[in-house]
């Protein structure tokens, strides 16, 4: 297993009409991008770096609004495209195929990137990835409605300038409690980057790929989940594993949500063992 890794920035960052995005790297060897999710950096996913084996090489940015990654969304313009441009620039400069690996919201901008066939794409492994559309298009209008009802007392509670807003989030996902357990550096970049969660939200109910749309994707994937997961993270997850052609799936026992940095081992030894068969 690998050491604790030597990150290092590099020596042009890639920018979007001329605003930053993060970019770190480390290691040599096929390419494996990791994309963060909401609330979070490239250091999101350095636990799970730690138990991954030697022979790659790690990409790590941060999504809109997060990091060095200049927010480019208005509410009046959320949409997904903005993602995909963050990993279609820093894929380019990367200049080889990647494999994708994303948790959360960033699972869904991988899955998004990939259907917008502009990248050269290896493989997909995602953790707890949120297509949030699949629940309508799946007909489980209960759970997309529980979802708006706290995404939209979520924005409210944001706009009215409650300071612990974003813990109607993080523990929707993982479970009462989970926000009050994260060290309070973390919980401090979470009250900060609200407002950048309030578009996630948005840009997550305005990407409406289907199912249709699923099974066309003919790449290889890996879906892992919590097997404490949300119900309606259960649902998406069974969703793109009846759609995705080429498709594995794992529960990671005792984990909900935040499984990278609870169980972050687990979840390495999944990964390694899915980027093994390339």
């Amino acid at each position: 297993m690998a050491t604790a890794p030597k990150w290092f920035e590099g020596p042009v960052m890639p920018t979007v009409d001329g605003r930053t995005i993060d970019y770190q790297e480390t290691g040599e060897g096929p390419a494996v991008l990791f994309l963060p999710g909401s609330f979070s950096t490239p250091a999101a996913w350095r636990a799970v770096q730690n138990h991954l084996p030697h022979g790659y090489r790690f990409v790590g940015t941060s999504l809109c609004g997060y990091g060095g990654t200049a927010e480019t969304r208005t509410r009046d313009d959320p949409g997904m495209a903005h993602q995909v441009r963050i990993v279609e620039t820093v894929a380019k400069h990367i200049a080889a195929p990647v494999h994708l690996v994303g948790h959360s919201f960033g699972g869904a901008v991988a899955l998004a990137s990939a259907l917008a066939g502009t990248i050269d794409i290896l493989s997909i492994a995602t953790f707890e990835a949120s297509p949030i559309f699949l629940l309508r298009d799946h007909r489980r209008p209960d759970l997309l409605a529980e979802l708006r009802r706290m995404s939209d007392a979520f924005e409210i509670a944001h706009d009215a300038g409650e300071p612990e807003a974003a813990k109607r989030v993080i523990d929707f996902w993982g479970g009462d409690g989970s926000f009050d357990a994260m060290p309070d550096a973390v919980k401090d970049y979470c009250r900060t980057t609200t407002s950048s969660n309030v578009l996630d939200w948005r840009t997550g109910y305005t990407f409406e790929a289907s199912a249709v749309d699923y099974a066309q994707l003919d790449i290889p994937v890996l879906l892992v989940r919590g097997a404490r997961a949300n119900p309606a993270m259960v649902n998406i997850t069974e969703t793109l594993i009846a759609n995705l052609p080429d498709v594995r799936m794992a529960a990671v026992n005792g984990a909900s949500h935040f499984l990278i940095t609870t169980h972050a081992e687990d979840c390495a030894r999944l990964l390694a063992d899915f980027l093994a068969d390339f």
